[in-house]
């Protein structure tokens, strides 16, 4: 099985929310000195808060409004792609698996000149298959699957995010700090979950002893599918 297949001159870009597991950073360090191919990262100009304060949704994200994964990585990765190669025709390798057939069916990349390919999923690789390949590398990503992405995205659902506040509080302030800041912009609706629930009651909801205290971390799934793409 052949998951890997650079060619020369094939650009490996890596999109940083700025909200990502310090082990991911480790992981592509990791990658590029061992498989020797480089990896372009780029970023939003102004991460994160940058993306609160310049969107034209006036929301933060949230699962109807995911302007993170429009803003912080697509658009990102487009824009970046536009200033160094100019607007000519791209093939855009997107890692969507055999066993995800409905997020290659909905993947639209709103603009003529990048065409999509979907070279696992052609190649009938399934999740277990991706898993056997990282097995035989001297390198892994190192944490749980529930940590991988931005480390508290709300498509975790609130248990798995309280879940990993017990173990890891310290993610917490920068979320905090969006929901203050998009308050102070756009008001009291500018919710991350709809039913107004806040990172901060969630931090605390963490703080309590025996809620979810038996949970293994490594088991935890997502409570939605992410659709996000590197």
């Amino acid at each position: 099985m052949t998951i890997l297949n650079y060619r020369p001159g094939d650009l490996v870009i890596f999109t940083d929310t700025q909200r990502e597991h310090p082990k991911t950073y480790k992981f592509i360090n990791d990658f590029e000195a061992y498989e020797n191919i480089p990896v372009i990262r780029v970023s939003h100009e102004n991460g994160f808060q940058g993306m609160l304060e310049n969107n034209k949704y006036k929301v933060i994200p949230n699962r109807v409004k995911r302007i993170c994964t429009v803003e912080l990585k697509i658009k990102t990765a487009k824009r970046w792609l536009r200033k160094n190669y100019g607007k000519q025709n791209y093939e855009w390798l997107v890692g969507f698996r055999a066993d995800e057939e409905r997020r290659v069916v909905k993947y639209d990349p709103q603009v003529a000149y990048i065409h999509p390919k979907f070279p696992l999923y052609e190649q009938g690789v399934t999740k277990e298959m991706v898993n056997q390949y990282w097995m035989t590398k001297p390198y892994t990503l190192e944490i749980p699957s529930i940590l991988g992405n931005c480390t508290l995205c709300f498509l975790k659902g609130k248990n798995a995010i309280i879940t990993i506040l017990k173990q890891h509080p310290e993610f917490a302030e920068p979320w905090i700090e969006d929901e203050r800041k998009a308050k102070e912009l756009y008001g009291d609706k500018a919710h991350t979950y709809l039913d107004g629930t806040t990172y901060e009651e969630l931090l605390k909801a963490s703080q309590i002893p025996d809620l979810f205290s038996n949970v293994d971390i490594n088991k935890i799934n997502p409570a939605f599918d992410c659709s996000c793409t590197n």
